[in-house]
């Protein structure tokens, strides 16, 4: 920061890249709460809670990078983890889109947007092209995790996963099963798309991201 309190563009690079959780959720809450100021403002209709997704995985799964965001980016977070463990119904997939555009719009709009990514022009472009993909991966099961293909079946049972005590008894119905029974919800084995696994525990918006290990957080600083 200089003398002036005026902050420094490294600085400010910086700070959209936590090092630990405590920054992570500072950085994550300001995000947010300049998110929801900017829609107010803009008088575009999204959930203010919008960013929580496209944060939560790009600093979990991703570089950790905050508002550095490249096409290949919205395929890993749209394309293949969004299909591996979130659950959205078909008819909300729309909004899905229309919030990670707003996303994008936001960062651009108010400068956050860092410049070692793509522009907003592309990455605007890009989703507007993807959905169609986008749509086919949330309806592919293959591409679920073991958890998102557990708590799917647990919905479609009737659960309501906001019940603690409804889960637990779904679980011990579910572990009381046969392995046969058991493995065809689950599968024998995490599927392998492009040389690597789809693998996680179900991660539904709202929820944080997998702390960084160690090694990660030594390589970024």
């Amino acid at each position: 920061m200089r003398e002036d309190g005026t902050v420094e563009k490294d600085d400010a690079s910086r700070r959209w890249e936590p090092e630990d959780e405590d920054d992570y959720e500072a950085a994550n809450a300001e995000l947010k709460e300049r998110f929801a100021a900017w829609a107010g403002d803009k008088g575009v209709k999204v959930n203010p809670d919008a960013p929580e997704a496209p944060i939560h995985y790009k600093w979990g799964y991703l570089d950790g990078h905050l508002t550095r965001w490249t096409r290949h980016d919205l395929d890993e977070v749209y394309l293949e983890l969004y299909p591996a463990k979130v659950m959205v119904e078909a008819d909300e997939f729309g909004d899905v889109l229309a919030e990670a555009r707003a996303f994008i719009r936001f960062l651009a709009d108010t400068g956050l947007l860092d410049e070692g990514g793509e522009s907003a022009d592309d990455l605007l472009d890009h989703l507007g092209r993807f959905e169609g993909r986008f749509r086919a991966n949330m309806a592919d099961v293959s591409r679920y995790s073991f958890g998102k293909r557990l708590w799917t079946t647990a919905a479609a049972e009737g659960v309501r996963l906001d019940d603690p005590e409804a889960v637990e008894a779904f679980m011990a119905k579910f572990n009381a099963k046969p392995r046969a029974e058991r493995e065809a919800v689950l599968g024998r084995s995490p599927q392998v798309r492009g040389g690597r696994p789809v693998t996680g525990r179900f991660t539904p918006p709202g929820t944080r991201p997998l702390a960084p290990s160690t090694k990660r957080r030594k390589r970024r600083r």
